[in-house]
């Protein structure tokens, strides 16, 4: 089969083809189109530079290259009016068109080899189907959208279509599988919407289903003569991508079951964005919320949640690795590699019985936590089946790190209670110290007459402790007289503890957080940003990772320049990932900062608590959370999947051994201080 450059670019451009006119529409109304005229003349230059770009950039790139240059001019001429009102949206979209045209004109060597991996009819309409996926995530954004918008939606999806009905007449010979499957999805999707569509929008929603269906099974093929590769392949031959769509896939499918209308308490459903924005926040145990979950779901929704926390907590590869195993399989290189990398665990060999007992560990005290609050929920008047319901998620939920509370106000109602105080902060501790971790405890009480434990035990949960220790008096001496001052002094001690606990990784809240001072505000954040610990269920960067960098930082100040702890060298590849991962997690922190600036009418103070509250899958709130539009919910989704997937994939990939150069290059001095 023929293979072209750009042809994914030529594909995702002709699904565009419709955006210029509802880009016109939206932001000009349909009656004053033509007036003045030049909107309607950027209108139609922005569509034909798509047209033409989207036909020559596989044949002849340098006019599909000025093409696609003055299409992008033209769709930026469309929005001078927004952007004149706004300079940092202005700017952001001209970098941006920069970037992408810079990348067009001068791809490098990596893209040019990427060029030729795929045949073009294959290329053409995988790159249509995201182009109509692009255009119809952008609609769901709209809280309306008229006629002419979802007409365009519609002959974008219909374009897709037709380029994947030309891959089918071309490739289905050879594909006969994968074409089994588009043909499948095409079936589902027609009968979901001619037996449960009760609008256009919900036959759009299950064209985009079929899309994305069809997109992500499209073969890839490497160059023919060398050799040849399923679709499933560049996945499954790299864990970190492996752990990412994991995720990804639990939280697509989280998205579908809430979005129904059996999961809203409400007649209809609750959107796919508010949907979108619940599953993620359960599936990567964060716990902010656009909706009151004990009100706004039903039984069916609540029991959908709990179970997105419950996998998500524990990983889809952890349920995996012990199925294998009942099943009497046998685990790839890879799935063991990548599920060792994800639980922290040194020894491949030992995966199997490690799995099993995280697995065996977090039933057992889910179990327990369950049992206590039974009871103390049955004190407080509740009828028995309510009662229970409430103990298993709150259990679960607590275990998980994940923050969801069966309450509209959290646990501020159980303030003066302190036995579900300390048995769900007990819960929230052993979950983010990761298992491994607290099975250590007795042997480190037992001293040199058991088994010695490994550093990195050792390390989280002295962290762990310091950080529990030093929140916990923080806040006791900050909050005395404001948010505790109406309790008692061995409620203040109760809750000051049991806020320590939660704000580093858990989302729940039995104080008033919009009410606490801005001193404890600024030791959040802090905390927040550390997190939990390695194969936990926990967020940010982790106390490991903390404790490396202090240590280093104390080796540097003695003049060492090896660090050690507890009579162990840490290497320095240990030091350097630390580095690596922190500077990575600041630089999103930054960005999403500034992202949600220019996109939302918020103060700082409340967008920089919420961006970091996501990106350490914490779950508490100043209140900003019920204040986002589409757009900013949007950027909370990818710092919540962001902040659960992306540290551990970072993680994994710099744990990935590569070859040494045997090359020593000269050393120089670079001043840094």
């Amino acid at each position: 089969m023929i293979k072209r450059p750009f042809a994914a670019t030529s594909g995702f451009l002709l699904a565009c083809l419709p955006f210029p006119a509802a880009l016109a529409v939206h932001e000009h109304g349909l009656a004053e189109l033509a007036h003045p005229t030049w909107t309607l003349g950027l209108t139609a230059a922005a569509t034909l530079g798509m047209l033409i770009a989207g036909i020559y950039l596989p044949r002849k790139i340098r006019p599909g290259r000025l093409a696609l240059a003055a299409s992008l001019a033209a769709v930026l001429g469309l929005l001078v009016p927004r952007l004149t009102q706004n300079p940092a949206l202005a700017l952001l979209l001209l970098l941006t068109s920069l970037a992408y045209l810079m990348r067009l004109w001068w791809p490098g060597q990596s893209r040019r080899l990427l060029l030729d991996r795929q045949p073009e009819h294959t290329a053409r309409a995988r790159g249509a189907a995201a182009g109509a996926l692009t255009l119809w995530t952008l609609a769901s954004l709209q809280i309306r959208l008229g006629t002419l918008e979802l007409a365009a939606l519609s002959l974008s999806m219909l374009i897709a279509a037709a380029l994947l009905g030309e891959w089918l007449r071309v490739g289905s010979a050879r594909h006969r599988r994968i074409t089994a499957v588009v043909l499948a999805a095409l079936g589902l999707a027609g009968l979901g919407a001619a037996l449960w569509a009760s609008s256009w929008w919900e036959i759009l929603v299950a064209g985009a289903l079929f899309l994305l269906i069809s997109g992500a099974v499209l073969p890839l093929r490497w160059r023919s003569h060398i050799h040849q590769v399923d679709w499933w392949e560049p996945v499954l031959g790299h864990p970190e991508r492996l752990l990412a769509v994991t995720f990804l896939v639990l939280c697509l499918a989280g998205t579908l079951l809430l979005a129904l209308p059996a999961a809203s308490s409400q007649p209809g459903s609750i959107g796919l964005t508010d949907a979108a924005f619940t599953a993620v926040s359960a599936v990567c145990v964060t716990g902010l919320i656009v909706l009151d979950t004990p009100h706004d779901f039903s039984a069916f929704g609540q029991a959908a949640i709990l179970l997105l926390i419950q996998l998500g907590g524990l990983g889809i590869m952890s349920f995996s690795t012990l199925a294998i195993q009942l099943l009497g399989g046998r685990m790839s290189l890879r799935h063991e590699g990548a599920v060792a990398g994800l639980m922290s665990i040194q020894d491949r060999s030992r995966v199997f019985a490690t799995t099993r007992l995280i697995l065996l560990f977090t039933l057992a005290w889910e179990a327990a936590g369950t049992i206590g609050l039974l009871m103390a929920f049955l004190r407080h008047g509740e009828n028995l089946g309510q009662a229970l319901w409430r103990a298993v998620f709150t259990a679960v939920s607590a275990f998980c790190n994940s923050g969801f509370a069966l309450q509209s106000d959290s646990l501020v109602g159980y303030q003066q209670d302190p036995w579900v105080l300390h048995i769900v902060g007990t819960l929230i501790v052993l979950g983010g110290l990761s298992p491994l971790a607290v099975l250590a405890i007795p042997h480190l009480l037992a001293g040199r007459r058991s088994r010695p434990v490994a550093v990195q035990s050792k390390l989280a949960l002295l962290t762990s402790a310091v950080l529990l220790a030093s929140g916990f008096l923080a806040i006791l001496a900050i909050e005395w007289d404001q948010t505790l001052a109406h309790l008692s002094w061995s409620d203040r001690i109760h809750n000051a503890w049991f806020q320590s606990v939660t704000l580093r990784t858990a989302g729940f809240n039995s104080l008033d957080i919009a009410a606490v001072q801005p001193a404890t505000v600024s030791l959040m954040l802090v905390w927040m940003f550390i997190g939990g610990s390695p194969g936990g269920t926990a967020g940010g960067i982790k106390t490991t990772t903390l404790a490396v960098l202090l240590l280093a930082v104390y080796s540097a100040v003695r003049g060492r320049w090896q660090v050690y702890a507890f009579a162990r060298t840490v290497p320095h590849k240990t030091v350097y990932k630390a580095a690596a991962i922190t500077t990575v997690a600041l630089a999103g922190l930054v960005l999403a900062v500034v992202a949600m600036q220019l996109t939302q009418s918020i103060p700082t103070r409340q967008a920089l608590f919420e961006v970091v509250s996501a990106l350490g899958t914490v779950g508490l709130s100043l209140g900003a959370t019920s204040m986002l539009d589409g757009v900013g919910k949007t950027i909370i989704i990818a710092c919540m999947f962001i902040g659960r997937v992306g540290t551990l994939t970072l993680f994994m990939f710099l744990s990935r051994r590569l070859a040494e150069s045997s090359w020593m290059r000269p050393e120089e001095e670079v001043d840094v201080g």
